[in-house]
């Protein structure tokens, strides 16, 4: 498991399940070593106690035989007992306890001395190991079960403690940035918890209000905007009924209307930015909008590039207010053949998005990473413009839940791809 990306309660169990791992291996290593270390001094308190009586009961009297004695324990008396008769061992034992092993088994030894004799208690080892390695087994289980108890409990714990967490989550998730929210703090206990309940109740009432006063501000502005853009267009459709109007002049007014029907399709997609966002679209058909802005595209003098090339593979329609569908498009649109004066603009429309090819020189990495920035021309040198047209594409498509993306073609170019998101139940 990856620490960095473990999730809050694993990190818990497993903080737990370490620290129990740790106390109770240290408690059954502790408790092994003074368990042996506790056995051995007892059995040498007892192997000296029964020496000593040995000692006294012989008295000095010759014993040329080993003595076998209970719990498999043997007497040696040297130098009485012959030395083909004792183990090769005892020549290096010192007086005092000792413990020995001879190459195949383990054993105690206690020499005691007296009157120029050596008396040896030897006992096997085996049962005394057989009961320490026991020992061994009961405590690695307890250590085993201690880590598997820790684990279920961890578990259970960790639920319990992050419960206020997943429950703040699922409400935080749930709050409408659009809307205040209501009771978000409530039902938390006065700890940590609380606070950050509070805290998130707090933030979100006023970035409630930061919204809502964009959005105000928004629809202020484009109301008052539309009455001035209309009698703009409204005075040069007058003009253009004039027969004496002179054709240089002419095209100038019709220039003003073009800027103006434009003008108002940008009052209304900022209206349409600004109203809530779970109000229902009508549907809008793509390729009408696609057509329609081909149209307009060819038809503005100075700005229509070479050529323009359309191919509808699918018929296109989404649910969405048309005024920001338009101003999308035609930003695209006009940032192509901007970049393409002298070449080809290609516009394709598939089941799910709007192709926009241009022949331009392109972009590389760093220019795409940039080009949906605010106030970012990609070629000052060759585009005029104030670098908003394709941040305000990137801003309906974040509205609306759909994707704008930019790549380099391989003949050079560039494409801006608008993505659309999939209706409801759609797979």
């Amino acid at each position: 498991m990856n620490a960095r990306h473990a999730s809050l309660r694993q990190r818990l169990v497993a903080a737990l399940v370490v620290l129990t791992g740790a106390v109770s291996g240290l408690f059954a290593l502790v408790t092994f070593v003074a368990i042996e270390e506790m056995e051995e001094s007892v059995l040498a308190r007892q192997l000296d106690g029964e020496l000593r009586w040995w000692i006294e009961r012989l008295q000095g009297s010759a014993q040329p035989q080993p003595w076998t004695l209970a719990n498999d324990t043997r007497l040696y008396v040297v130098p009485d007992v012959p030395p083909g008769a004792r183990p090769a061992f005892l020549h290096h034992q010192p007086v005092g306890w000792s413990e020995v092993f001879d190459g195949t088994d383990t054993y105690h030894v206690l020499r005691r001395d007296r009157d120029g004799r050596q008396y040896y208690l030897v006992s096997r080892a085996t049962t005394l190991e057989r009961r320490e390695r026991r020992w061994f087994l009961v405590l690695s289980a307890g250590c085993a079960l201690s880590v598997l108890t820790a684990l279920l409990a961890g578990r259970l714990l960790a639920d319990g403690v992050l419960e206020p967490v997943r429950r703040l989550a699922r409400r935080v998730r749930s709050a409408d940035p659009a809307r205040a929210p209501r009771r978000l703090a409530a039902g938390f206990a006065d700890d940590e918890i609380g606070e950050l309940a509070r805290v998130f109740e707090q933030r979100l009432r006023e970035l409630h209000a930061f919204i809502a006063s964009e959005r105000l501000f928004t629809s202020d502005v484009s109301h008052e905007l539309r009455t001035p853009a209309a009698i703009i267009a409204g005075a040069a459709e007058t003009l253009l009924a004039r027969a004496e109007l002179l054709p240089r002049a002419r095209n100038a007014v019709e220039r003003i209307q073009v800027a103006a029907l434009e003008m108002q399709d940008l009052i209304d997609a900022f209206l349409a930015l600004g109203r809530a966002t779970d109000q229902p679209a009508a549907p809008c058909s793509v390729n009408a909008v696609v057509r329609a802005e081909l149209q307009r595209l060819q038809a503005a003098p100075g700005v229509a590039p070479a050529a323009v090339d359309l191919h509808e593979e699918a018929d296109l329609t989404v649910a969405c207010p048309r005024p920001l569908l338009t101003v999308a498009l035609r930003n695209l649109l006009d940032n192509a053949a901007r970049y393409a004066p002298d070449g080809a603009v290609r516009v394709t429309v598939t089941d799910r998005a709007v192709l926009v090819d241009d022949s331009g020189p392109g972009l590389d990495t760093a220019a795409i990473a940039a080009a949906f920035a605010r106030h970012v021309r990609l070629t000052p040198d060759t585009a005029p413009g104030e670098g908003l047209g394709l941040s305000i594409v990137r801003r309906i498509c974040e509205r609306l839940r759909w994707q704008v993306q930019a790549q380099p073609l391989p003949q050079g170019g560039t494409r801006f791809a608008l993505v659309f998101a999939p209706a409801p139940g759609a797979t």
